[in-house]
């Protein structure tokens, strides 16, 4: 009995879980595409603003904070190769809004000591972001 009770409490544990972990936001680009939304005029200055701190390709292992490896925003290029990530992270659409990222704690200079706390995007720049993504993934690289 005390076996069944453990297996249902770590099933409703797993469902609560994945219930608050990072969904996709069922964000769309519009159709035509409006390129109002692009690396130079939003991406750039949104990834410099709340991410390359501690996701950059110039940072060592040590020096992110935990982030993965090869997760890194500085260019558009790398920013493409996991869209999905930052949406399901940082994005906001009208399937989810997703606010795992920035954490709490950043630090004040790109690699240091998680030291300040993190500036934290609006809902409508966490909206934009996730509409920028899906718009650059189906434009011409």
């Amino acid at each position: 009995m005390r076996a069944v009770g453990a297996i249902v409490a770590c099933a409703a544990l797993a469902a609560c879980s994945a219930a608050h972990g990072p969904e996709p936001t069922g964000a769309t680009c519009p159709s035509p595409d409006p390129m109002t939304l692009t690396w130079d005029s939003f991406g750039q200055a949104f990834l410099a603003r709340y991410c390359t701190m501690c996701h950059a390709s110039t940072l060592k292992r040590s020096q992110r904070n935990g982030a993965p490896l090869y997760h890194d925003y500085d260019t558009l290029m790398f920013t493409l190769e996991i869209p999905d990530h930052i949406d399901q992270y940082a994005g906001s659409g009208p399937a989810a809004t997703n606010t795992l990222m920035p954490p709490g704690d950043c630090p004040e200079v790109a690699g240091g000591p998680l030291a300040t706390a993190c500036a934290q995007p609006s809902d409508d720049e966490r909206e934009r972001l996730s509409t920028w993504l899906a718009c650059e993934a189906q434009r011409a690289h």
